[in-house]
Protein backbone atom coordinates (compact mmCIF):
# COMPACT_ATOMS: atom_id res chain seq x y z
CA UNK A 1 0.00 0.00 0.00
CA UNK A 2 1.47 3.46 -1.10
CA UNK A 3 2.19 5.67 1.84
CA UNK A 4 0.06 8.86 2.32
CA UNK A 5 1.90 12.08 2.23
CA UNK A 6 0.67 15.10 3.70
CA UNK A 7 1.63 17.61 0.86
CA UNK A 8 0.85 20.47 2.77
CA UNK A 9 2.75 19.35 6.19
CA UNK A 10 5.77 18.45 4.13
CA UNK A 11 5.73 22.10 2.59
CA UNK A 12 5.11 23.52 5.83
CA UNK A 13 8.59 21.59 7.27
CA UNK A 14 10.45 22.64 3.98
CA UNK A 15 9.39 26.28 4.59
CA UNK A 16 10.23 25.87 8.44
CA UNK A 17 13.75 24.94 7.06
CA UNK A 18 14.04 28.06 4.74
CA UNK A 19 13.52 29.94 8.10
CA UNK A 20 15.81 28.56 9.88
CA UNK A 21 18.57 28.70 7.35
CA UNK A 22 17.94 32.53 6.48
CA UNK A 23 17.33 33.49 10.32
CA UNK A 24 21.17 31.94 11.68
CA UNK A 25 22.60 31.90 8.19
CA UNK A 26 21.30 35.06 6.05
CA UNK A 27 19.61 34.82 2.60
CA UNK A 28 22.45 34.44 0.67
CA UNK A 29 23.06 31.05 2.68
CA UNK A 30 19.71 29.79 1.41
CA UNK A 31 20.26 26.49 -0.79
CA UNK A 32 18.26 23.58 -2.11
CA UNK A 33 21.26 21.38 -0.25
CA UNK A 34 21.16 23.51 2.65
CA UNK A 35 17.54 23.73 3.22
CA UNK A 36 17.45 20.02 2.79
CA UNK A 37 19.76 19.73 5.28
CA UNK A 38 18.07 21.66 7.75
CA UNK A 39 14.77 19.90 6.75
CA UNK A 40 16.06 16.65 7.55
CA UNK A 41 15.11 15.77 3.39
CA UNK A 42 16.51 15.27 0.00
CA UNK A 43 16.88 18.21 -2.15
CA UNK A 44 15.09 15.81 -4.97
CA UNK A 45 12.02 16.39 -2.14
CA UNK A 46 12.30 20.22 -1.99
CA UNK A 47 12.12 20.59 -5.97
CA UNK A 48 9.70 18.65 -5.84
CA UNK A 49 7.62 21.18 -4.29
CA UNK A 50 9.25 23.94 -5.21
CA UNK A 51 10.56 24.88 -8.58
CA UNK A 52 13.91 27.20 -7.67
CA UNK A 53 15.69 29.10 -4.92
CA UNK A 54 13.31 32.44 -4.96
CA UNK A 55 10.05 30.32 -4.69
CA UNK A 56 11.35 28.37 -1.85
CA UNK A 57 11.99 31.91 -0.14
CA UNK A 58 9.29 33.84 -1.59
CA UNK A 59 6.88 30.81 -0.04
CA UNK A 60 8.87 31.43 3.25
CA UNK A 61 8.88 34.73 3.01
CA UNK A 62 4.51 34.70 2.45
CA UNK A 63 4.58 32.03 5.15
CA UNK A 64 5.69 34.46 8.10
CA UNK A 65 3.80 37.38 6.73
CA UNK A 66 0.49 35.14 6.53
CA UNK A 67 1.25 33.73 9.99
CA UNK A 68 2.02 37.14 11.58
CA UNK A 69 -0.97 39.27 9.34
CA UNK A 70 -3.53 36.43 10.65
CA UNK A 71 -2.32 36.31 14.71
CA UNK A 72 -2.75 40.08 14.45
CA UNK A 73 -6.07 39.78 12.91
CA UNK A 74 -7.39 37.54 15.72
CA UNK A 75 -5.78 39.80 18.41
CA UNK A 76 -7.38 42.41 17.17
CA UNK A 77 -11.02 40.70 17.45
CA UNK A 78 -10.60 40.28 20.80
CA UNK A 79 -9.96 43.82 21.53
CA UNK A 80 -13.26 46.30 22.49
CA UNK A 81 -10.88 50.18 22.51
CA UNK A 82 -8.97 51.15 19.11
CA UNK A 83 -6.23 51.81 21.52
CA UNK A 84 -6.37 48.26 22.23
CA UNK A 85 -7.02 46.83 18.97
CA UNK A 86 -3.72 49.35 17.72
CA UNK A 87 -2.06 48.05 20.02
CA UNK A 88 -2.39 43.97 19.64
CA UNK A 89 -2.17 44.18 16.03
CA UNK A 90 1.48 46.29 16.57
CA UNK A 91 2.63 43.30 19.43
CA UNK A 92 1.30 40.38 17.27
CA UNK A 93 3.96 41.49 14.72
CA UNK A 94 7.19 41.92 16.61
CA UNK A 95 9.62 40.41 17.85
CA UNK A 96 8.84 39.68 21.45
CA UNK A 97 9.59 35.70 21.51
CA UNK A 98 12.17 33.81 19.97
CA UNK A 99 10.01 32.78 17.31
CA UNK A 100 8.88 36.15 16.55
CA UNK A 101 12.62 37.02 16.30
CA UNK A 102 13.07 34.26 13.83
CA UNK A 103 10.76 35.47 11.75
CA UNK A 104 11.68 39.24 11.83
CA UNK A 105 14.94 38.44 10.83
CA UNK A 106 13.40 36.13 7.92
CA UNK A 107 11.33 39.72 6.64
CA UNK A 108 14.22 41.97 7.03
CA UNK A 109 16.25 39.32 4.96
CA UNK A 110 13.55 39.38 2.74
CA UNK A 111 13.29 43.42 2.45
CA UNK A 112 16.68 43.97 1.95
CA UNK A 113 16.64 41.04 -1.35
CA UNK A 114 13.68 42.88 -2.23
CA UNK A 115 15.67 46.27 -3.43
CA UNK A 116 17.24 44.12 -6.16
CA UNK A 117 15.01 41.82 -6.79
CA UNK A 118 11.74 43.31 -8.85
CA UNK A 119 10.07 40.15 -8.06
CA UNK A 120 10.65 39.83 -3.58
CA UNK A 121 9.78 44.12 -4.57
CA UNK A 122 6.33 43.55 -5.67
CA UNK A 123 5.60 40.71 -3.09
CA UNK A 124 6.54 43.35 -0.27
CA UNK A 125 4.30 45.94 -1.87
CA UNK A 126 1.67 43.70 -2.17
CA UNK A 127 1.93 42.26 1.46
CA UNK A 128 2.68 45.35 2.86
CA UNK A 129 -0.75 46.56 1.57
CA UNK A 130 -2.68 43.83 3.76
CA UNK A 131 -1.06 45.02 6.55
CA UNK A 132 -2.01 48.46 6.26
CA UNK A 133 -5.22 47.48 5.78
CA UNK A 134 -5.51 45.81 8.78
CA UNK A 135 -4.67 49.04 10.58
CA UNK A 136 -6.24 52.01 8.33
CA UNK A 137 -9.80 49.49 9.04
CA UNK A 138 -9.15 49.79 12.73
CA UNK A 139 -8.66 53.59 12.37
CA UNK A 140 -11.59 54.04 10.35
CA UNK A 141 -13.53 52.03 12.86
CA UNK A 142 -12.36 54.01 15.83
CA UNK A 143 -13.45 56.91 13.89
CA UNK A 144 -16.80 55.96 12.72
CA UNK A 145 -17.15 54.61 16.66
CA UNK A 146 -16.35 58.25 17.99
CA UNK A 147 -13.17 56.73 19.83
CA UNK A 148 -10.94 59.11 17.40
CA UNK A 149 -11.87 62.66 16.22
CA UNK A 150 -13.80 63.22 13.14
CA UNK A 151 -11.16 64.95 11.71
CA UNK A 152 -8.57 62.25 12.31
CA UNK A 153 -6.52 61.41 8.37
CA UNK A 154 -6.86 57.80 7.90
CA UNK A 155 -3.85 57.91 5.80
CA UNK A 156 -1.27 59.73 8.12
CA UNK A 157 -2.67 57.36 11.12
CA UNK A 158 -2.09 54.61 9.34
CA UNK A 159 1.02 55.78 8.32
CA UNK A 160 2.53 56.52 11.59
CA UNK A 161 2.04 53.37 13.07
CA UNK A 162 3.00 50.64 10.27
CA UNK A 163 6.30 53.01 10.76
CA UNK A 164 6.50 52.82 14.38
CA UNK A 165 5.91 49.19 13.84
CA UNK A 166 8.93 48.79 11.19
CA UNK A 167 10.91 51.43 13.48
CA UNK A 168 10.14 49.03 16.44
CA UNK A 169 11.01 45.06 14.77
CA UNK A 170 14.11 46.71 13.63
CA UNK A 171 14.90 47.98 17.06
CA UNK A 172 13.68 45.34 19.04
CA UNK A 173 15.95 42.95 16.79
CA UNK A 174 19.39 44.49 17.39
CA UNK A 175 18.30 45.91 20.89
CA UNK A 176 15.80 44.59 22.34
CA UNK A 177 16.24 45.28 26.17
CA UNK A 178 15.84 48.99 25.13
CA UNK A 179 12.08 48.67 24.39
CA UNK A 180 10.29 46.88 26.97
CA UNK A 181 6.55 46.19 27.10
CA UNK A 182 5.65 48.88 28.57
CA UNK A 183 7.98 51.65 27.15
CA UNK A 184 6.08 50.17 23.58
CA UNK A 185 2.61 51.00 24.86
CA UNK A 186 4.12 54.67 26.29
CA UNK A 187 4.98 55.13 22.47
CA UNK A 188 2.08 54.20 20.75
CA UNK A 189 -0.55 55.43 22.90
CA UNK A 190 1.82 58.88 22.63
CA UNK A 191 0.98 58.51 18.71
CA UNK A 192 -2.44 57.65 19.14
CA UNK A 193 -3.66 60.35 22.25
CA UNK A 194 -3.55 63.33 19.49
CA UNK A 195 -6.19 62.01 17.45
CA UNK A 196 -8.49 60.41 20.68
CA UNK A 197 -11.64 61.60 20.40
Amino acid sequence: MPKIVDVEATRRRIVEAAWDVIATEGIQSVSMRRVARAAGCTSGLITHHFTDKDELITSAYEAVLDEMIADATRRVRDERSVGGKLWVAVEAIEPVTRRMQQLTIVLMNFWAQAAFNPAFAARCRQDYRRWRALISGIVQAGIEGGELRDDADIRTLTDTITLLSDGLSVGMTLTSNRYTKEHRRTILMAILNPYLA
